[in-house]
């Protein structure tokens, strides 16, 4: 018969993560999901070894994108009107939020399992770069 397992959510005041959701994939890496606030900035972030793989399932975002070798940002509006996947290499600071009145809902896979006695993440706080994260109307 099938086998059903409890996924326990990590809350806190910007949203909410259900991480390793298909634990019994045989492929490398783990399969997440986060709901993120309205108003929330979750960013900036980098892996040294693995890939991010990002699709907006619900809601829309602003996902931005900064390479430390060239200086550049991009930056990218994903999610239920312009839905897209963005692969994102090691070594790209990279983070997002949700753009209109609606929470973001973030599927991702992560090509390495996380393990927090040795986390391939460094963070940088979410105005440490000269990036503009507020809203522009035209």
């Amino acid at each position: 018969m099938s086998d059903v397992q409890d996924i326990q959510p990590y809350a806190d005041d910007r949203g909410f993560s259900f991480n390793d959701i298909f634990p019994h994939l045989d492929a490398a890496g783990q399969i997440n999901y986060s709901t993120v606030y309205p108003g929330v900035i979750k960013a900036w972030h980098r892996h040294a070894k693995q890939w991010d793989h990002w699709f907006v399932l619900r809601g829309m975002a602003r996902v931005a994108l900064y390479d430390p070798e060239t200086g550049e940002f991009e930056t990218h509006f994903i999610g239920e009107r312009s839905p897209r996947m963005i692969s994102i290499p090691p070594g790209t600071w990279h983070g997002m939020t949700p753009v209109g009145p609606d929470p973001a809902g973030l599927l991702y896979h992560v090509t390495r399992k996380y393990d927090p006695a040795d986390p391939d993440e460094e963070r940088h706080p979410w105005d440490g770069f000269d990036y503009d994260w507020s809203v522009r109307f035209h």
